[in-house]
């Protein structure tokens, strides 16, 4: 099914078992950037998930895919993830991922696509031939209940 992912993790991005992916042949992460590595719009990330990049880094190549296209928040986040960011992906579709694979240097399935949202991160992997993972929202956020209604809806389509 389109919108299942390869892996499931029962938590937010910190709760991703790096050695997993590594022996499961991952070498390399597409990671979402909102509400996956930081709170939307706070252009900040937590001591969680800095120590779990730290982790992440010594074992895998990373680059971060967002549908965002303000360009000073996307060079912030740059900055503050110190790794690239690319913008505007209009993710699911795939240019985006193929710009994240060339920057990566790494063929799709040596890659997962790590992100919160089905509809998006998860399709677009699948459509692009690599390996997914969902992950819960960050746990330090607190989503508007129309947000949440959406995220658990599309829940129920990966269930099926």
């Amino acid at each position: 099914m389109f919108l299942k992912p390869t892996y499931s993790s029962p938590g937010d991005l910190t709760t991703l078992d790096i050695e997993q992916l590594c022996s499961d042949g991952i070498k390399g992460l597409i990671l979402d950037l909102d509400s996956t590595l930081m709170e939307p719009k706070s252009g900040k990330i937590t001591p969680q998930v800095e120590a779990w990049l730290a982790g992440a880094r010594g074992r895998l190549k990373m680059v971060v895919l967002t549908n965002n296209h303000r360009p000073s928040y996307i060079e912030n986040a740059s900055k503050v993830l110190n790794m690239e960011v690319i913008g505007h992906a209009a993710k699911p579709w795939r240019r985006g991922f193929r710009e994240a694979l060339q920057i990566l240097q790494l063929p799709p399935d040596a890659v997962a696509v790590v992100g919160d949202r089905p509809l998006t991160d998860i399709w677009g992997g699948v459509l692009s031939d690599m390996r997914t993972v969902l992950v819960r929202p960050l746990s330090t956020i607190v989503e508007p209940s129309i947000k949440t209604f959406c995220r658990n809806l599309e829940h129920v389509f990966i269930r099926k």
